[in-house]
């Protein structure tokens, strides 16, 4: 301090002499862990060049400097710099002063980094069978982690990278190429750079690490959501937001308070919002309540309409836009009353509801006939379905191939057979899929409830419910040229007469295939198909209580979600996995 303060104190002349030759400027081993061999800066006049290995934190970076005086007091700016001891941001120029009793000497520092990775990570489009979204890396000096999924097969994996010009990047001495080598992860693998400029080259080590396992939570909804009595619930993802939408049909008294009640959850703000009034969006009572989004992402959604008079039960739609509720045609504008409603739109923003007629008169259709129609010039159009007249439940689906599909619990043939089939809407016309009636032989009579999912390619999954001539959960696979069986079916311990709709099947983005099952005895359930043994992993246990009307989405960041009903209260459960 006291040798700082002399110095301090000379005068300007002899400051400015610009006499203190600076002998060395070097990163050493000693003073940056991680660092193997030295490296020294090159000095011209007053300036200095070093190159930064990787090693080093350029932005921590510890240099250690020699002059001929031992006597040495050094400055970047108004701070005292030690050799070999303090760390400095060389990513920006920097001016060194170098100060002795003689004089003092001025010396700017240029500092190149050595040819480097600058990006690496496993990316899906690399990797389509055993990764769905992109994870990228963590560089530090010359280690690169990346977490992947516990479930993910790491053995065959292609990197994608970015390295500087002028540099080649080497696994076991031959060429690693970004997008193409295919390399085993499950142990650490290095990779050499060569720094073709200087000739030097650094050895990084890639590790793979695990995400824990993901798990089903509860997710806490709002008041006006899940705790007053709750009839019936669904849920949705908007196509252009991302947002979770969940309905709910409250279970009032009054007809006041057995209203629609739509909120989406705000990633932004970590609150749920209600979509219109929080007191509920229909005019009156409704259920059957099913919402889809057209492509700009505007909500829509179809209800069956209590509203008194000679419509009373028929089907209204509405959509919200600039903060408000509309109706889109006239209210209560479908054919005929209508039960099992739900709501698709197709790619052109047309909107389709299907249902089962609930009119008993028997004119022009019969009671539980079949029926879709269409939105279009301000008019509803539609039709029934001629091979499968009748139906015991009925439910339309969207695709990931963009089309509409209509299933229906097929009455058809009778009481003597009651099974699922499937339509699906090419152009403006249905078409069956496959043959009417699908399922195993050893089930005889289907129950209230069907759900599937369609891959990108065509590919049809569905399960239904099969209360005849025993209690099981089926899935029907359609390859596009015919039905099979997929896995065994699953055993129920009874009818939950109760709790029908109790099943949700959907495909996740990597492929794999969800499936909710319960019943009464056994609660809620989640598993997954086992590719390997052609059959069912053993379940994920949700609630211990069963629920009813089961709905399942799965989000574009692959988190799949569940929405039922449990003792009266809309529950909604989340598939946590870490990373996403």
């Amino acid at each position: 301090m006291i040798f700082s303060l002399f110095l301090l104190g000379c005068k300007q002349e002899a400051l400015l002499a610009d006499n203190v030759q600076l002998q060395s400027f070097s990163f050493d081993p000693s003073s940056n862990p991680g660092l193997k061999d030295a490296v020294y800066g090159t000095i011209e006049g007053q300036h200095i060049s070093i190159r930064v290995p990787n090693s080093v934190d350029i932005t921590k970076a510890v240099p250690s400097f020699k002059v001929a005086s031992e006597k040495l007091v050094a400055y970047v700016g108004k701070n005292i710099q030690e050799s070999g001891v303090t760390a400095v941001d060389l990513s920006k120029a920097t001016v060194y002063r170098f100060v002795t009793p003689n004089g003092m000497s001025e010396y700017s520092v240029s500092a190149q980094k050595s040819g480097s990775i600058l990006s690496f990570g496993f990316y899906a489009t690399d990797n389509p069978d055993y990764l769905f979204r992109d994870y990228p890396a963590t560089i530090s000096k010359l280690d690169i982690k990346v977490d992947l999924p516990v479930d993910a097969d790491i053995t065959k994996l292609v990197a994608r990278y970015t390295v500087n010009d002028g540099t080649v990047l080497k696994s076991n001495g031959t060429d690693f190429k970004s997008k193409e080598t295919i390399l085993d992860y499950s142990n650490p693998q290095t990779l050499t750079l060569q720094d073709l400029e200087s000739g030097t080259s650094e050895s990084f080590v890639v590790q793979v690490g695990r995400l824990t396992a993901p798990v089903w939570t509860k997710v806490e909804l709002p008041d006006f959501l899940g705790s007053e009595n709750v009839n019936e619930s669904t849920l949705e993802f908007n196509p252009v937001t991302g947002q979770l939408y969940v309905a709910v049909q409250t279970n009032g008294g009054t007809d006041e308070q057995k209203k629609g009640i739509i909120g989406l959850y705000n990633s932004e703000t970590k609150q749920w919002e209600p979509v219109g009034p929080a007191t509920g969006f229909t005019p009156t009572r409704a259920n059957l309540i099913s919402l889809d989004f057209s492509k700009q992402g505007i909500p829509y959604a179809a209800f069956r309409d209590y509203t008194a008079g000679t419509n009373a039960q028929y089907a209204s739609l509405m959509k919200y836009e600039n903060n408000a509720w509309s109706l889109v045609g006239k209210q209560q504008g479908s054919f005929t009353k209508v039960n099992y409603l739900t709501l698709k739109i197709d790619e052109n923003d047309k909107p389709y509801i299907g249902y089962t007629i609930d009119d008993r008169t028997g004119n022009p259709y019969p009671y539980r006939g079949t029926y879709a129609e269409s939105y279009q010039s301000g008019a509803w159009t539609g039709q029934t379905f001629s091979q499968s007249t009748t139906g015991y439940y009925a439910k339309m689906f969207k695709g990931a191939d963009h089309k509409l599909y209509y299933a229906v619990m097929d009455l058809t043939a009778g009481t003597s057979l009651r099974k699922p089939s499937i339509y699906r809407l090419d152009g403006d016309r249905w078409t069956l899929v496959g043959t009417v009636r699908v399922g195993p032989a050893e089930s005889n009579f289907g129950g209230f409830n069907i759900d599937l999912d369609v891959t990108a390619d065509g590919q049809i999954y569905m399960a239904y419910q099969s209360n005849s001539p025993t209690y099981k959960t089926f899935v029907m696979h359609w390859n596009g040229q015919s039905w099979s069986q997929l896995g065994e079916g699953f055993s129920q311990t009874t009818s939950s007469t109760s709790q029908r709709n109790n099943l949700a099947i959907k495909l996740h983005p990597d492929g794999r295939i969800f499936l909710a099952y319960g019943d009464a005895n056994n609660g809620i359930k989640v598993t997954t198909f086992n590719e390997e043994t052609r059959n069912w992993n053993a379940g994920d246990q949700l609630s211990a209580e069963n629920g009813d009307k089961y709905e399942m989405r799965i989000s574009k960041e692959g988190i799949p979600y569940l929405i039922t009903i449990i003792n009266d209260k809309a529950a909604l459960f989340k598939y946590d996995i870490p990373g996403l």
